[in-house]
């Protein structure tokens, strides 16, 4: 669905709202909403709606939507499943914009909700409405005081746009927003995403000047290449965090390589996540954390931050946390330093982190901070404090409120520890916008977030494609399913530049010795067969073979235990191929993900590729930019680099692979899977040691 402008405001910025299943009953959901619209502040015109007429809450109540005079931007709909459709028909006929259904008994019970569900969604479109939901919480827009949701209250107005696949998850995030700071802009409850989804509210929240920060509950991404594109564009202005429900392997049943055994029902997510920029929570704290924090705090512009505590222990915590982040503690400037030490007592520290010690006053912590806020080799700060007899906690919040309305694109970060000897002063540290945390560990991870606010990706060059190549392959690939045969593999990958060893299939162990002795001793023999894709596991594979006599006794003895392990596999014959010296290996790959399009990976490969499962994934295409940046992030890129006086591997060469297999899943898209393990990377260049390609659905 493309938004409009215009049809935006009717969700952001409604004229009028209709209640459709108004009730006089208080303990139902169209009383409880009616109420809602009415009590928190909103000044548009609220209309309720039952065929019973009468007056509720004091108001005139309409038989009818048709009843009503003048027209409704909004109408929500409280009423049971099989009446929402003929209801939603009067609705289109009035000329309503947006429809917000609240009924649950749609997809989600089954097949006879999913009918209905679909019969909704042809009323709609042809009306040409939006429609949330349905099964949905509702909506709201604190700025206007609109509360068109079940939610008992209107959180306070700010610049955090909440949009939430479960709305009992975000009730709970909204009850608890005050107490914690979080202020909102937009709160959407999803629903079943009949018509608008994830991908729509993004487009909405982009071009409302009141959300600064985005923060999403997925438990699944309708349309992923969309999705991404979206966040990559909108992520470089306001910044995306995603928690993201529903994220267990299941397994892949179909997945026939160690790319499709790799590539959990999360890769996808991480991939894009990694590539748009988007700040991904792993926990419902954490997904409120880095809202607050985000939407409060300005962008941290280096890695360099500064400590200021009354305490030793949790000063040493913090710098240990901060390590572990990335990020640094480095020393002030020495003209900083000296300044500092003049307005500390003698047995203080000037250094980072900044003891100020217990029996601190405000005074030393608004010195120590406007030390660091001024000193340029200093780009954020922690505040910690720990309630000593003589510690004035509400004073030195605010000492802290003070420093950063001094210096307001300076981060100020505060960890204020104990309990009702500092709650106080953090629920005044609230008001004023600076976020605080119970421990050292929780607020450097946040100070993270604000670090890859500031780094969030520019620009991204496209990725060119090759239609003429595309054409060449797909003739390579026709009326080819399953398992791709070694000849075809070879032929495909010569298209796109991707070398393999010298090789060709024998049916005969005469043949084997010809071609064994064409290509030159030692050589390697494997099975091939359409219906093995694991040739190890049934004893289809034999190396370091450097005698005549050998690869005949190879070829009998491969033949023979295939024959057994996997008596109906047919074998076209055994693969004579050119045997290689030993060296480091590593896997790429790319398999067909059903929200995103292809999902391309690289990782730590040959037998330990499954052990350590040591991997990075990207959407498809990338750059052979974004390719080195997916190595940077392997466990193993210390072994790239070259460990113990070893040369360093040839990198270029393999994100140049990367990106390549990239182009070459997206030019063919009948392409499930491919995977290229091991790719026997040296210093200078590499080669791919074994090649699988599947095809078809």
């Amino acid at each position: 669905m493309k938004t409009s402008t215009m049809e935006t405001m009717s969700l952001l910025r409604p004229e009028s709202v209709a209640v459709i299943g108004a009730s006089a009953d208080e303990h139902k959901v169209g009383h409880l909403i009616l109420r809602n619209l009415l009590t928190q502040g909103f000044k548009g015109k609220v209309y309720a709606v039952n065929p019973k007429g009468g007056t509720i809450l004091d108001h005139e109540v309409y038989t009818s939507i048709n009843d009503i005079p003048g027209l409704v931007d909004v109408a929500v709909v409280a009423t049971p499943a099989a009446t929402v459709c003929a209801l939603a028909e009067e609705c289109g006929k009035k000329g309503v914009k947006t429809l917000v259904v609240i009924s649950s008994g749609f997809r989600e019970i089954g097949v006879d909700g999913k009918a209905v569900e679909e019969k909704l969604k042809r009323v709609i479109g042809r009306h040409r409405m939006h429609l949330v939901g349905p099964n949905s919480l509702g909506f709201m827009r604190p700025g206007i005081g609109l509360n068109a949701s079940f939610a008992n209250r209107l959180p306070e107005a700010g610049s955090v746009a909440l949009i939430s696949q479960s709305g009992a998850l975000a009730d709970a995030f909204i009850d608890r927003s005050a107490s914690i700071g979080l202020k909102l802009s937009l709160f959407v409850s999803l629903g079943n995403k009949v018509t608008m989804d994830e991908s729509d509210f993004l487009e909405i929240c982009e071009k409302d000047s009141e959300t600064k920060v985005i923060g999403l509950y997925l438990e699944g991404i309708v349309d992923g290449l969309r999705f991404l594109a979206l966040t990559e564009r909108i992520g470089r202005t306001k910044p995306i965090v995603l928690l993201k429900g529903g994220i267990t392997e299941k397994g892949r049943a179909a997945a026939s390589s160690h790319t499709g055994a790799l590539a959990g029902t999360d890769a996808a997510v991480e991939a894009i996540c990694a590539q748009s920029g988007i700040l991904r929570a792993h926990s419902t704290r954490q997904f409120l954390d880095y809202l607050r924090t985000l939407s409060q705090q300005p962008p941290l512009l280096s890695d360099r931050i500064a400590i200021v505590t009354n305490a030793g222990g949790p000063g040493v915590l913090a710098t240990d946390a901060a390590e572990r982040e990335g990020l640094l503690v480095p020393s002030l400037s020495p003209e900083h330093a000296s300044a500092l030490e003049r307005e500390l007592p003698p047995s203080a520290s000037a250094k980072n982190p900044i003891d100020v010690l217990g029996d601190a006053l405000a005074d030393r912590y608004e010195h120590a901070l406007n030390a660091v806020a001024q000193d340029q080799s200093i780009d954020g700060a922690l505040v910690i404090l720990t309630p000593q007899i003589m510690t004035p906690a509400k004073e030195v919040a605010e000492a802290v409120i003070r420093v950063e309305e001094r210096y307001p694109l300076f981060p100020v970060i505060g960890c204020f520890m104990g309990g009702e000897g500092v709650r106080e002063a953090i629920a005044l540290l609230h008001a004023h916008g600076i976020p605080n945390f119970s421990c050292p560990e929780s607020a450097m991870h946040v100070f993270v977030s604000l670090r890859r606010a500031r780094k969030a990706q520019g620009k991204q060059r496209p990725v060119a494609l090759n239609p003429g190549r595309a054409a060449k392959a797909g003739r390579i690939l026709l009326k080819s399913g399953g398992l791709l045969n070694e000849e075809r593999t070879a032929e495909l990958l010569s298209l796109y530049k991707i070398p393999l060893p010298q090789g060709q299939v024998a049916k005969t162990a005469d043949a084997a010795v010809r071609i064994a002795r064409e290509i030159g001793y030692p050589v390697v023999a494997k099975v091939s067969s359409k219906d093995i894709l694991h040739k190890m596991d049934v004893g289809g594979v034999i190396v370091h073979l450097q005698t005549d006599v050998q690869v005949r006794s190879a070829f009998a003895k491969i033949m023979k235990s295939v024959k057994s392990r996997a008596p109906k596999a047919r074998v076209a014959g055994i693969l004579i191929q050119q045997s290689l010296p030993p060296g480091n290996e590593f896997i790429v790959g790319a398999i067909k993900d059903e929200t995103a399009g292809h999902l391309v990976m690289a990782g730590l490969g040959g037998i330990y590729t499954e052990l350590f499962k040591d991997t990075s994934f990207r959407v498809a295409p990338v750059s052979v930019e974004q390719a080195y940046h997916m190595l940077t992030e392997l466990k193993s890129w210390k072994l790239l680099l070259g460990l113990r006086g070893k040369p360093q591997l040839n990198i270029d060469a393999l994100a140049e692979l990367v990106s390549t297999v990239s182009r070459l899943v997206k030019e063919c898209p009948q392409i499930r899977e491919i995977d290229l393990n091991p790719v026997l990377l040296t210093e200078k260049d590499f080669i791919i040691l074994d090649a699988k390609v599947v095809v078809g659905e």
